[in-house]
């Protein structure tokens, strides 16, 4: 009877520890698509406008970049769009608290498209 009642008690302690390894801090949860679209225009629209060519009254106080600019396509790769998302630059905030990596590296690849340019 005890042998049945340890058995009884350690397989609801595993199935409790099974249901809930699901809801530990480390859980990365499911896997949500990442919208670039609606991030940017979240945070970054605000600044770099909608079409990414700089807000245009904002441009007149500060320095803005137009992300169609030939030579910013020409040399901004990914990897340095990501770079400046997470560090910020001049007054651009760092975003690297708020986005995780895979977020930033869409966001870099729909700044290259809405730029005109796809490639790294």
């Amino acid at each position: 009877m005890r042998r049945a009642a340890r058995s009884g008690l350690v397989a609801t302690t595993l199935a409790a520890v099974a249901l809930g390894a699901g809801c530990t801090g480390g859980d990365a949860g499911p896997a949500i698509a990442v919208e670039p679209a609606a991030i940017y225009a979240q945070m970054c629209a605000r600044c770099h406008g909608a079409d990414g060519r700089g807000d245009a009254e904002l441009k007149k106080t500060m320095p803005v970049r137009d992300f169609h600019d030939p030579t910013f396509q020409a040399r901004a790769t990914i990897d340095e769009i990501v770079r400046v998302m997470m560090a910020g630059k001049g007054q651009m905030p760092a975003f690297g608290q708020n986005l995780s990596m895979p977020k930033m590296q869409a966001m870099a690849g729909y700044v290259r498209r809405l730029g005109g340019s796809a490639s790294p």
